[in-house]
């Protein structure tokens, strides 16, 4: 049975917003362990003080997953 215009383009934001929190939580975890390390490193070198946090990036939007979904429908689209 063939998807309806609509159920393909829920398919496409589905997989779009998976895509883009699939990024998110990497950058975060890459974020959150290249910060441990520098932590650990200036409490072993007995540093007066500690490195900030660099903060996180932003959660991905409703833009960005129409934006990434569309990105992924010109592919598919595409003779």
């Amino acid at each position: 049975m063939s998807k309806t215009p609509f159920e393909i383009r829920l398919e496409l934001l589905r997989m779009a917003k998976e895509m883009l929190e699939q990024d998110y939580f990497a950058k975060r975890e890459q974020i959150s362990s290249d910060w441990n390390s520098q932590i650990t490193l200036a409490i072993n070198s007995n540093s007066s003080s500690l490195p900030a946090h660099p903060g996180f990036p932003e959660y991905p939007n409703e833009l960005d997953i129409i934006q990434k979904a569309q990105a992924l429908n010109n592919f598919i689209s595409k003779v």
